[in-house]
């Protein structure tokens, strides 16, 4: 059976490349395709595509080729965004254009998540009534007097079961969104294969991971408004919203879901991404020690050990935030983002973009840019925001481009620094130890995938004096 379905897909893939010259883009008189690797016979750059730390590949083909590369795999148009300037042209000035997302086979029919996790969504009515809601609650001027939490209900100190639920849609997502894990995504028709055929271990990981995916959609969402309906709720974003269409008698059954749909889509933003951004903070204090001990005079001063920090205190620590925005660029955690796609043919600087070219602003190489970023830019430091002209990485690919970026960025920058302030006033971060008290080496090193996470490194993280300990126990 085994041997069966992997000649049915070979012939099916056959067929496919069949039709796929049949119908091979025609390319305007005077136009090109942007530059890129050469091509090799019926499979184009397939083997091309980098299978581990793909922003290393990414960012030798921007120097060699130039801010915009193309590639075609088996006859799919795939572009990668170099430059801020292009990034800026594409994604910006032309996003009527360029905000549609692609969909994959495994992400949309098997999965089922693009109808309702906002970063997925095509750019239709239903996606600009999702991110409105949104950005209702998360606009610049609405968290400055509103902190929301999505859905009101406390974090259990262990185990929790929405955290670990979304975990899991995470992983999935990292492993379903990266391109060339999956053959059903080459050839969809094999979304039809029975899951219980041999060597259809997609489809049962499908049927798993979907499961994950509903109970994070709709096991908050309920508990959430049960509350609301005993008269017990706390104040968060479901609580808020809720009301407003309880009160508005032109309000439809859609815009509960809608609800239901973006406080899942927050909730998954805000939980492993937080997390991995903090983690990604602790590996760079481990590394870069002056910057910890640095960022700390500078809370001391300000602070003591009279209270933790809160929001109100980020524009009296620069430098905190510096080391905030400097660990955000250091390593993107999408590195090339989630992809766009070109509504249309369009012609850029002389090249030809076909319609449905699939658009990869390359972040990780953005936030690397000297120009942008000044020297050094493998380096971990903060000092570079106190230059005139470097910019702020949330605003040059950290949190996506166009249309399409993160409405969260405001909410999400405000946690980061809490955090990262937070551990920096009460712990001291330092390498761990062997048995022979010789500091373990630690690497800047991390995985590989849709998102880009630090690998596990050991460390210390000591309570600065008895009266930080007593801080961290009465923060708890």
């Amino acid at each position: 059976m085994a041997i069966s379905l992997l000649t049915t897909a070979l012939l099916g893939g056959l067929a496919i490349f069949v039709l796929g010259l049949s119908r091979r883009t025609r390319i305007p008189k005077g136009l090109r395709l942007p530059p890129g690797p050469k091509p090799k016979p019926i499979i184009g750059n397939l083997l091309d595509l980098p299978k581990d730390h793909e922003w290393l590949m990414h960012a030798k083909w921007a120097k060699q080729y130039g801010e915009l590369v193309y590639v075609n795999v088996l006859g799919t148009h795939m572009a990668w965004v170099n430059s801020r300037e292009m990034a800026h042209e594409l994604f910006e000035r032309r996003s009527s254009n360029y905000s549609d997302r692609t969909t994959t086979t495994m992400l949309d029919d098997l999965l089922d998540l693009t109808g309702w996790l906002a970063p997925f969504q095509p750019y239709t009515i239903w996606c600009r009534r999702h991110r409105k809601t949104m950005h209702s609650s998360f606009h610049p001027k609405a968290t400055e007097a509103y902190h929301p939490i999505t859905y009101g209900i406390e974090v259990e100190a262990e185990n929790d079961l929405y955290l670990m639920n979304a975990h899991k849609v995470l992983h999935a997502v990292d492993e379903a969104a990266t391109p060339g894990n999956f053959l059903v995504d080459i050839l969809p028709w094999m979304k039809y294969i029975p899951v219980w055929m041999p060597g259809a271990e997609f489809q049962r990981k499908a049927v798993k991971w979907r499961q994950y995916a509903a109970d994070m959609l709709e096991l908050p969402f309920r508990e959430a408004k049960r509350r609301m309906g005993e008269g017990t709720p706390e104040a968060c974003f479901v609580l808020s919203r809720l009301s407003e269409i309880g009160a508005d008698a032109t309000s439809c059954l859609d815009d509960e879901v809608i609800i239901k749909n973006t406080a899942a889509s927050l909730f998954a933003g805000g939980t492993d991404t937080t997390v991995n951004t903090v983690r990604a903070f602790i590996l760079a204090m481990v590394l870069y020690p002056d910057v910890q001990k640095k960022a700390q005079r500078e809370i001391d001063a300000l602070l003591g050990f009279q209270r933790l920090p809160d929001v109100g205190d980020m524009d009296a620590l620069p430098y905190v935030m510096a080391v905030c925005k400097e660990t955000l660029r250091w390593h993107a955690l999408l590195p090339v983002g989630v992809a766009h796609m070109a509504s249309e043919d369009d012609i850029i600087n002389g090249y030809f973009i076909p319609k449905g070219t699939i658009m990869f602003g390359n972040s990780w190489t953005l936030l690397r840019d000297e120009a942008d970023f000044g020297p050094n830019t493998d380096r971990f430091n903060p000092e570079r925001y106190f230059i005139p002209g470097v910019r702020d990485p949330g605003n040059t690919g950290a949190f996506g481009f166009g249309r399409r970026i993160c409405v969260g960025r405001y909410m999400a920058m405000k946690s980061v620094f809490l955090a990262i302030a937070s551990i920096l006033q009460v712990f001291e971060i330092s390498k761990a130890r062997d048995a022979s008290d010789k500091e373990i080496p630690v690497e800047a090193e991390f995985t590989s995938g849709f998102f880009s996470f630090a690998t596990e490194f050991k460390c210390i993280l000591r309570p600065r004096s008895a009266t930080a300990e007593e801080l961290i126990i009465h923060g708890i």
